[in-house]
């Protein structure tokens, strides 16, 4: 049996081959199919990307380079501040002469006193620091500084050497007084004590002989030219030209030699306008030289015509005239 089955597929074999060898047609038999296959994909030409247009350039504004003219600032050295100098002031060591009653301060230079029945003591010791104030200023005008200590009281006016006394200079002994009431204007007092110092001045300045000697119109009249201001002040003047010209539009005659006749504060102020008058035409050295020929306390004595070239009567006439201009 399975010899027929196996005789069986050989015999489909080989019909099966018989038919494939069948002979084929020529070419020139061969026509073209008139469908053409449809292609399953297309295949494209391959492009190269396109070229793009390069990015815009943004420009930023250019900066534009200006020269521009800067000040100069100097920049000053960074130097600490220097202390401001100040002078010491005038200083004289020790005590001045006692005199009586109770001392009540010391000041640089002077060593003040008070009595009983004057200002009390709480009063001078609340001045004392402008007595000092005071002797500053007259140094300043006078040119010269106090070389030994003084010492100052103030009294009753009742131990004054005479009844209008308001102050006196004992030069000699380095004391001077003032004397005045209770009640009385302190302000006043000092003005008068400012002038005895200044009679100190001159005799520390001068010396001692040349002072008692010294013409009475320039020992009196220096010595209030000195005080100055403190004076002026109590009438309303500058100048002692306008303090002469007030007394002149009072009725007193601008007379040298008796001018004592009108008070002695009259006299005084007359003799530091005629004094003012000589060193404004001057200058001081030739007052300093007028002062020590003195030959006596009379006023006139002092010599005039060798100094200025001129008498005591020519130099009046020409103050006078100088007081009214």
């Amino acid at each position: 049996m399975s010899r027929l089955i196996t005789r069986i597929v050989a015999l489909v074999f080989a019909v099966v081959t018989l038919a494939a060898i069948t002979p084929l047609p020529s070419d020139e038999r061969f026509v073209e199919p008139n469908s053409a296959l449809q292609p399953v994909f297309r295949v494209e030409r391959a492009m190269p990307p396109p070229v793009k247009a390069p990015p815009e350039r943004i420009r930023f504004p250019v900066a534009t380079r200006r020269t521009v003219a800067l000040p100069e600032i100097g920049i000053a050295e960074q130097t600490p501040p220097s202390a401001e100098v100040v002078a010491p002031l005038p200083f004289i060591a020790g005590d001045g002469p006692p005199m009586r009653g109770t001392r009540i301060a010391q000041t640089g230079r002077l060593d003040v006193y008070v009595g009983l029945r004057t200002f009390t003591p709480e009063q001078i010791a609340a001045i004392a620091p402008r007595l000092e104030e005071l002797l500053r200023g007259n140094e300043e005008r006078f040119g010269f500084q106090l070389q030994q200590r003084v010492s100052i009281a103030f009294y009753r006016p009742s131990l004054a050497p005479s009844k209008d006394t308001r102050g006196i200079a004992y030069t000699e002994e380095g004391r001077a007084e003032v004397y005045y009431r209770p009640n009385e204007d302190i302000e006043r007092a000092l003005v008068v004590a400012s002038h005895e110092l200044a009679h100190h001045l001159q005799a520390q300045r001068y010396g001692d002989d040349a002072q008692k000697r010294a013409d009475i119109i320039l020992l009196e009249g220096l010595a209030t030219w000195i005080t100055g201001p403190p004076w002026l002040a109590k009438y309303g003047v500058a100048r002692w030209k306008e303090r002469a010209r007030q007394i002149g539009d009072s009725g007193v005659p601008l007379r040298l030699l008796n001018a004592q006749r009108y008070g002695d504060n009259i006299a005084y102020e007359l003799w530091a306008s005629f004094v003012d008058f000589l060193i404004e035409r001057d200058g001081m050295e030739k007052m300093h030289a007028l002062y020590v020929s003195g030959r006596g306390r009379e006023p006139g004595s002092a010599d005039y015509q060798g100094i200025y070239g001129a008498s005591l009567n020519e130099l009046a006439n020409e103050w006078r005239v100088w007081v009214r201009s």
